[in-house]
């Protein structure tokens, strides 16, 4: 096998692995912690990683290769681009470097020379382009890279090197010696993998058990009403959901380095289903919002005195929004109850999975069968739709009690629908405005509520926000 002084590395396959080598490698190079700035769908001014030094400057780096852009070559107007959106950086960068998977070009680097000495001028710092040759001779000189990324490349010295360095007289008694050694620390470098992928998966586990903890508390706030209004939805199903996977996601990006890759490629593919399962819930939240700003834009048109026709007109029509907000919620609580809380139990299958792959042990059938799961599960989760139902206020009523392919026929009594949206609508004067304390400032201004009524909301959304805390 070739020595890694001498390997040609293969460019990473996908833009992920190329970040993680980013990371380990500009923190091999300068000695310090390199960590993403932001996450994704975040602006990050034009800053994938940063690091500031012990001497405080601060390094930022832009890694070449979204949106499919991996591999392919450079250009001057990538590289102007990448330094004008770094103007926008919230704090001085000391030096700036592109890397890119493409390879070496003279054009780039005269480029880079030239932004240099013009942004010296202005007190502004360096810019650097590292291309392929460049990460890798840096993977050749740091075995840890080596180790963790490309670990395929570990050399194993023949007994005719070692013959070739002690002598002919005592190759073979040498060659014995050196080989266990080679071998016992790569055994224990192997244990301290398999150890440290546990540790990893460990922790994801964990953070997933909370999950579905959140999850099973906002299917008890869905069950426990008709309707259930956006900052109770936010707190419940939005909020603790979002900081338990950005945690998640934190915990896999500092534990890259050191994890088997083949786990953390199964980890990003897991986050990758979290996230769909989150954004669900956002659709679901936004479609109440309509409905609420609805409700709060008529009793702003009460600021105007004899206006009150005016309010009840915009009263009369919400009730389309109403519906579409109801329906959407059902669809979300089909999904969370049959899909999203049956994957995630999955999901702990297949870490658990990955977690024995890595420290090769055996895997029984029973684990594969729950892993595989899984995937039946996503299959019919892309296939399910909730039909628009006529009546979604009385179906939501009683929807711990129905199955998601519920159909309805026969004549439907509309007076029972009609008032149980006029208890969801009675309820939303008040449940909208939690969490809007502007709009409720303003309402209190112009006389349509009395000077108390801040405190009691407030006090309404503590009492929200307590229930919503998972149980330890």
């Amino acid at each position: 096998m070739t020595a890694p002084h001498a390997a040609n590395y293969p460019r990473p396959a996908d833009w992920k692995q190329f970040e993680r080598l980013s990371i380990a490698l500009m923190s091999c190079v300068f000695g310090g912690r390199f960590d993403q700035y932001g996450r994704e769908g975040q602006r990050q001014d034009g800053v994938d990683l940063y690091c500031r030094l012990k001497d405080g400057s601060i390094i930022a780096v832009q890694c070449k290769g979204r949106n499919e852009n991996l591999g392919k070559k450079l250009t001057l107007a990538q590289v102007d681009k990448a330094v004008r959106e770094t103007e926008s950086f919230p704090f001085k960068i000391d030096r700036f470097f592109i890397l890119t998977t493409s390879p070496h070009d003279a054009t780039l680097t005269n480029r880079a020379l030239e932004l240099t000495e013009d942004r010296a001028l202005v007190g502004k710092g360096a810019v650097e382009i590292w291309g392929w040759e460049s990460l890798e001779n840096i993977i050749r000189e740091n075995a840890s890279l080596q180790d963790s990324f490309y670990s395929e490349y570990k050399p194993k010295i023949s007994l005719r090197g070692w013959i070739l360095r002690v002598g002919l007289a005592s190759g073979l008694a040498i060659a014995g010696f050196v080989g266990i050694h080679k071998y016992l620390a790569y055994q224990a470098d192997s244990a301290q993998m398999n150890e440290a992928t546990m540790e990893g998966l460990a922790e994801f586990m964990n953070l997933n058990d909370r999950l579905i903890d959140i999850y099973d508390g906002c299917l008890g706030m869905l069950n426990k009403g008709t309707f259930a209004f956006s900052y109770s939805f936010r707190q419940f199903c939005i909020a603790p959901v979002e900081r338990t996977l950005n945690a998640m996601e934190h915990q896999v990006q500092h534990a890259s380095i050191k994890i088997d890759p083949a786990a953390i490629s199964q980890l990003d593919i897991l986050l990758d289903l979290l996230r769909e399962d989150y954004r669900q819930g956002l659709i679901a939240n936004q479609m109440v919002g309509f409905f609420e700003q609805g409700i709060i834009d008529s009793e702003k048109a009460l600021c105007v005195p004899n206006n009150s026709d005016a309010s009840a007109e915009i009263l009369k029509g919400l009730r389309k929004p109403a519906d579409t907000a109801m329906n959407q919620q059902l669809e979300f609580y089909f999904i969370l109850r049959d899909f999203i809380l049956p994957g995630l139990q999955s999901m702990q299958a297949n870490v658990l999975v990955a977690a024995r792959q890595s420290n090769r042990r055996g895997v029984s059938e029973q684990m594969i069968s729950d892993a595989r799961e899984l995937s039946e599960l996503l299959k019919q989760r892309h296939q399910y739709r909730l039909k628009e139902q006529p009546q979604p206020f009385t179906l939501s009523a009683v929807k711990h009690m129905t199955s998601r392919e519920i159909t309805v026929s026969g004549k439907m009594d509309s007076m029972v629908e009609d008032a149980r949206y006029g208890q969801v609508l009675l309820k939303g004067i008040q449940a909208s405005l939690y969490g809007k304390h502007e709009e409720v400032e303003r309402l209190i201004e112009c006389g349509v509520y009395i000077k108390d009524a801040a405190a009691i909301l407030l006090k309404e959304e503590e009492a929200i926000k307590a229930s919503a805390v998972p149980s330890a």
